[in-house]
């Protein structure tokens, strides 16, 4: 409880193999101060992360950098998160899921009274809340393999269920409420994600986006086609100076897999 972290070398909190945590008060500073403005942020320093963890509470969590503001990884079973303030960086995450050959599931998190600015030294936020997982081959990362000492990445299975996202509190993000199932397509592969999502939930969603006409994203997989993606109470703008809601993008769901939103 009630402590900050300050330019981390990498994920800033990141649990694995724990069971029964408590975590409140915790202030995130992932920015260089000498860096150029718009540089100065170093990826993957998450803020909050969980990997083989079960039962954790989160309140009170602000953060501020270039990447992932929580990222809830594979097999994070009952995770609560309330209170949250992300001020750039690429908002809040259930993922990466499916980028090794094991059983990457993910169950029962509710992320309540979250607040996602575009703001602070990086002036740039990507998704309010979204769901990752990779394809379901193998495939180079391109110009990001050294992450994998160039080996080939993707294939990995398992479920994604139980997501509620409630009490989201939006300015300017480059997307709302997204699912996507295609990390890693290397212009083949998309589409083959062998994770089934299913029973998530976008629920009271206010704000706007960064003049971006898609304000929904749910790109399942055609292996697995998601269902019960339920976008409820959902009100993003388009942009601070509009007032269209704009459209929803739809693609490998179950046929009325997806509520709340027209699909286009």
């Amino acid at each position: 409880r009630n402590f900050y972290i300050v330019q981390p070398q990498l994920w800033s909190i990141n649990m694995m193999n724990a069971t029964n945590m408590v975590w409140d008060n915790i202030h995130v500073n992932a920015t260089s101060p000498e860096a150029p403005e718009g540089y100065n942020y170093v990826q993957n320093t998450d803020g909050f992360n969980t990997l083989d963890t079960r039962n954790v509470l989160l309140t009170n969590f602000v953060y501020q950098g270039g990447d992932d503001c929580i990222a809830i990884k594979p097999r994070s079973y009952d995770i609560t998160i309330k209170n949250v303030t992300c001020i750039s960086g690429n908002g809040i995450a259930i993922g990466s899921l499916g980028q090794y050959l094991e059983d990457s599931s993910v169950a029962n998190v509710w992320i309540d009274n979250a607040t996602i600015i575009k703001g602070g030294a990086q002036d740039n936020i990507g998704n309010a809340a979204y769901i990752k997982t990779w394809v379901g081959k193998l495939v180079s990362g391109g110009d990001r393999d050294y992450e994998s000492d160039f080996l080939p990445r993707g294939g990995g299975w398992g479920s994604v269920t139980n997501m509620l996202f409630s009490n989201f509190h939006v300015y300017g993000a480059s997307a709302g409420g997204v699912v996507s199932q295609d990390s890693g397509d290397n212009g083949t592969a998309k589409g083959t994600s062998n994770m089934l999502i299913s029973n998530v939930a976008f629920v009271n969603f206010t704000g706007y986006l960064n003049d971006r006409p898609t304000t929904a994203s749910v790109s399942c997989s055609e292996r697995q086609p998601c269902y019960n993606i339920d976008y409820r109470n959902y009100t993003l703008y388009t942009s601070n100076n509009d007032t269209s809601t704009g459209v929803a993008s739809c693609e490998w769901t179950e046929t009325g897999g997806v509520h709340g939103v027209p699909c286009k």
